[in-house]
């Protein structure tokens, strides 16, 4: 029997794609693996496709304008940067994510990267494998208790961390002007304005999406009026920090540390990693379990199944489309 419908999997990451063919097989769908890197392979595989799941690959204006068939994009993720969400709405395809797959995992991952700066412990790591039992090595090492920790962007994300942070005693501000103050508080959090957070913060953890308005949102300037000796953290996307403000600062000593799990480029080029032991990298992994990327690969493909069988999605990001069918 031939099938109902045809699924491209543009770039899988994962090592299988039982999850998706055991969902899609629900509706006849077909599924096609692809290991596109160039728009170009996306036209050339997926031009004829029902439906798109991707991760990574450029999905724009001209990807868009050769999806003869497409009634849905589905990404791998929360953030869709490389997606012309602009085309899609006008060519009328759906664009979803799946924003809560990873909360609980980019949320420990943050604490665990805070507390890796703060108590020195890949520095010390590294000590005792060069041969070296030196206890003062990291120092020096401040307590947590009483300082304050700011958070840049109150998402879902953000407040995890915020309840996940509140047992150690600090105190928690915020900025992010789509949450109102009331909300805010009920995380035992204030909320300030961008310069008072960076003025303020001993610890500053980024959460906030990548859009014109964010990009490069921690630059020169901003970190001009940091404290010194601040820790940054950064589990969002990459291009919200300069890196090369980031990099000046770590040298002048006007940033104590940093924790990176994402930069500007995805892989990065290895130009791009400062060799110190003040900066921890991680490849984008904050939001890696076993539960999430199950979670993710399910909530995808039903995505995907939904749109198909002729419903809306549940996590749709143009919602300007709706008008369209209602």
């Amino acid at each position: 029997m031939s099938s109902k419908f045809k699924v491209l999997i543009t770039d899988p990451y994962h090592k299988s794609i039982y999850i998706e063919k055991e969902i899609l097989a629900e509706i006849n769908a077909e599924v096609n693996i692809g290991h596109c890197k160039t728009e170009e392979d996306v036209i050339k595989i997926g031009s004829n496709m029902d439906g798109l799941l991707v991760s990574y690959v450029p999905i724009g204006k001209k990807v868009i304008k050769n999806l003869h068939k497409c009634k849905v994009i589905v990404k791998y993720s929360v953030g869709l940067d490389n997606i012309d969400l602009k085309a899609a709405t006008q060519k009328k395809i759906y664009v979803v994510n799946v924003p809560r797959y990873c909360v609980e995992e980019v949320s420990t991952h943050t604490l665990a990267l805070l507390l890796n700066l703060i108590r020195k412990i890949s520095k010390y790591d590294q000590s005792v494998k060069r041969g070296s039992w030196d206890p003062l090595a990291g120092d020096p090492i401040f307590r947590t208790e009483n300082k304050i920790f700011g958070i840049i962007g109150f998402g879902s994300i953000g407040k995890r961390v915020a309840e996940k942070i509140r047992p150690f005693k600090l105190s928690i501000i915020v900025y992010d002007p789509f949450v109102n103050s009331k909300l805010i508080s009920e995380y035992s959090a204030k909320k300030v304005e961008l310069e008072t957070l960076l003025h303020q913060s001993d610890y500053i953890s980024l959460h906030c999406p990548l859009n014109k308005s964010t990009k490069y949102l921690i630059d020169f300037k901003e970190i001009k009026i940091m404290k010194k000796g601040v820790f940054i953290i950064n589990t969002s996307r990459g291009e919200i920090i300069n890196l090369k403000a980031l990099y000046k600062a770590i040298k002048d000593e006007k940033i104590a540390g940093a924790a990176l799990d994402v930069l500007e480029k995805d892989p990065p080029f290895l130009t791009d990693i400062m060799n110190t032991d003040k900066i921890i990298y991680t490849p984008h992994v904050a939001w890696n379990s076993v539960e999430a990327e199950t979670e993710l690969r399910k909530s995808a493909a039903q995505e995907v199944k939904r749109v198909l069988e002729g419903g809306r999605p549940l996590n749709l990001v143009n919602k300007e489309l709706l008008k369209y069918y209602q």
